[in-house]
């Protein structure tokens, strides 16, 4: 798991990740009951041009005066390419965020600009440098996609990989990111697989993309169990009432743990006799199947005390 912004030591989980519209107060106020692991004030998408200064201006003051009971407090910036990132960094960066979102990330330029920006509003606001992390939207243009691995390897304060198929889907002029049947066509499979692979290389957090339709919970638990079941260690959420399946769901369950910890014991009695290698249920067990059984019950333990 990626390091905690307040402390670089510490892990800091991230199952889930809600996004909420940074001109709303309603909205933030109600997001610190969802239970999220992280709440991203978003300060793009989900805000018009007209309300951008007087959003940076209230999450600002939300981060200042909100408990988020020990949630991850992320920005979500404009693109780079709009004009807006530094004075969102400039106005946002006084009510101590432990992070930001960058979106519609091109290139490891873009990241090493954002890191630069960052390292000098630290020193401004009396924040230790590095400890601003970053959350790097890197699959919602071509580019970014083709400079993935460079791109998660741009910046020490990078945290974790998100992936997502809306820009994507727009900048390639696709009429639509999914198939008849829900699945991802190949090309949204790529940038999916592209997200996990630079995140696992880079040592960060692969999130997958939110399930926008928040009424379908069999849906949703379906996509999540899917990530996770490839390697993604959190996803993204629209609304509230998604976070309960999305924390669940990112967590092993009870008789993946039991499993985990017998096949530990196994090992560790094999070890006893001298053998790195060994039948277990009728198969060959070895170093791949024994250190992802103390993964399952390392992140089982995490998301028991974030409970």
């Amino acid at each position: 798991m990626a390091t905690s912004d307040s402390n670089p030591g510490s892990p800091r989980l991230r199952r889930s990740l809600l996004f909420v519209p940074g001109d709303d107060r309603h909205k933030m106020e109600k997001s610190l009951r969802a239970g999220s692991d992280s709440l991203i004030f978003d300060l793009e998408d989900a805000v018009v041009p007209a309300h951008k200064v007087k959003a940076r201006e209230m999450v600002r003051d939300a981060l200042l005066s909100l408990d988020f009971k020990g949630a991850e407090k992320l920005v979500r910036i404009n693109p780079l390419e709009t004009g807006l990132t530094l004075d969102d960094l400039t106005v946002t960066m006084a009510g101590h965020p432990n992070g930001y979102v960058v979106p519609k990330v091109r290139s490891e330029d873009d990241v090493r600009f954002i890191d630069r920006a960052l390292a000098n509003f630290e020193a401004l606001v009396g924040r230790e440098q590095g400890s601003v992390r970053l959350v790097l939207l890197a699959t919602e243009t071509p580019e970014g996609i083709l400079n993935i691995r460079r791109v998660a390897q741009a910046s020490l304060r990078s945290a974790a990989l998100m992936w997502a198929s809306e820009d994507l889907s727009n900048a390639l002029g696709s009429r639509r990111s999914r198939k008849s049947d829900g699945s991802l066509p190949d090309v949204f499979q790529f940038a999916r697989s592209a997200c996990l692979l630079a995140a696992a290389a880079a040592g960060m957090d692969p999130l997958d993309m939110p399930y926008f339709d928040f009424h379908d919970d069999a849906g949703l638990e379906r996509e999540a169990q899917e990530a996770a079941d490839l390697g993604f260690t959190g996803k993204a959420a629209i609304h509230p009432a998604q976070i309960p399946t999305i924390n669940r769901v990112f967590v092993p369950s009870e008789d993946e743990v039991a499993e985990a910890n017998a096949l530990l014991a196994a090992a560790t009695e094999a070890f006893a006799r001298g053998q790195a290698a060994f039948v277990y249920k009728g198969a060959m067990v070895d170093a791949p199947h024994i250190n992802r059984a103390r993964k399952i019950v390392a992140r089982a333990a995490a998301g028991r005390a974030a409970s």
